[in-house]
């Protein structure tokens, strides 16, 4: 492992492809066909599936990102909501997977994994292809939807029949509703993949997919919900982020457990969701999200207690790490309040350190926890994004998210 190796990766800026195309969409949905079909013929009902349309925001086109902004997405949505293991998450990623993305090749700089990622035993492959998958997912919904804030869909339903649907489908990773801290702006339900494999593979994700992902509906006022299914396939010549649009196609068909869990979500079928209280659903999200933020800041005391209180029936940590000690740094965006960690102090080299942070007054919002405070939460959010818009990347080393989070590499 090389530390040049990690500067002159972090440098680079990478391209991969976009494509959500009525082509892509018609070839899962043949996929889809023909696995109801086998159905059929050996006398079992059908799956509950949606049909899958093109995105025409997305169509076809090259798509360039920074190495260190991939990074950060993939440790902020890969940190387990256990705050025993978000304690290793700070710094995760970058320590973890920097390896596994390959040197530039102009003039093309296609984004591509390395020899060693492709080396790997099937298990790991897998792993690392479906974290890398929630990555790019996560970054093309922020930089194309803005849709900062992502917190796994079943968290913000606040109940735990959806907990225990994922836990029994045995499934690899949820489904997540991401949102834009903009007024009025839609929920996005996502499921994400990733393979490296090949296109074909790709679309018979999708296709499961199109079975998996949730739907949800708001039984007051008109607040819209797009529901998408992401596909990153990482190829030997070049990478490819598929995107398709599962439209709602109605409520499942009413289950004999359907029946409300909370004040703000009315379960209608295994997969379908009513939500009657926009406004209740609006704020658990957020406080989800907010624990999310104390967990990347290093507070695992407060992170723990919100946890507690949105998931009550969750069997709880024997023993929570004490919290980080906070610093302040400050940036050209704003200050961020969080901690340093050590990148990889068993090469002896102490200059190398992360920062992971939170902006210092949505941090302060976040800690105080209040119905005032989360308002005042939202509107540093949608500032932080217009910011963001605006400004022009001034290092490879340092990646911000409108959702408030930063990471920064110092000492290469």
């Amino acid at each position: 492992m090389s530390i040049t190796r990690l500067r002159t990766v972090l440098q680079s800026t990478l391209r991969v492809r976009l494509e959500s195309t009525l082509q892509v969409a018609r070839s899962v949905n043949n996929l889809s066909a023909r696995r109801q079909a086998e159905l059929a013929r050996k006398g079992k009902g059908p799956v509950p599936a949606k049909n899958a349309t093109p995105v025409q925001q997305i169509g076809s086109r090259d798509w360039t990102l920074r190495p260190v902004d991939l990074l950060h997405k993939i440790g902020s949505l890969t940190t387990p909501s256990t705050v025993n293991l978000a304690k290793l998450s700070a710094s995760w990623a970058t320590r973890r997977y920097f390896w596994a993305i390959a040197e530039t090749i102009p003039p093309e700089n296609r984004f591509l994994l390395s020899n060693d990622a492709r080396e790997l035993d099937f298990h790991q492959k897998n792993l690392l292809s479906d974290e890398f998958g929630m990555g790019f997912a996560g970054l093309v919904l922020e930089k194309e939807f803005g849709a900062c804030n992502c917190v796994d869909i079943s968290i913000a339903l606040g109940s735990p029949a959806a907990y225990d649907d994922i836990a029994q489908m045995g499934r690899m990773q949820p489904d997540y509703l991401m949102s834009s801290a903009a007024p009025n702006s839609p929920y996005f339900v996502v499921e994400c993949k990733g393979s490296q494999t090949g296109r074909y593979v790709s679309y018979d994700q999708m296709r499961r997919g199109l079975e998996q992902v949730r739907s949800i509906t708001f039984g007051n006022g008109a607040q819209q919900v797009v529901t998408l299914v992401l596909a990153t396939c990482m190829e030997e010549d070049g990478t490819t982020v598929f995107v398709i649009d599962p439209p709602s196609d109605g409520p499942d068909e009413p289950s004999r457990a359907a029946g409300k869990q909370e004040n703000n979500s009315e379960r209608l079928g295994p997969k379908s969701w009513r939500i009657e209280d926009a406004g209740a659903f609006a704020k658990r999200a957020w406080n989800a999200q907010g624990a999310s933020l104390l967990k990347w800041a290093g507070q695992y005391k407060q992170a723990a207690a919100r946890d507690h209180e949105l998931e009550p029936w969750r069997e709880q940590g024997v023993e929570i790490p004490l919290n980080v000690t906070l610093e302040r740094k400050a940036t050209d965006v704003g200050a961020f309040i969080g901690a340093w960690t050590n990148a990889f102090p068993e090469l002896g080299n102490d200059q190398l350190r992360i920062f992971n942070g939170v902006e210092e007054e949505l941090f302060a919002r976040i800690e105080e926890g209040t119905d005032a405070a989360y308002g005042t939460a939202i509107e540093i959010q949608s500032n932080l994004q217009q910011v963001l818009q605006g400004r022009r990347e001034q290092s490879p080393f340092t990646s911000f998210s409108a959702n408030g989070s930063c990471m920064i590499i110092e000492g290469l």
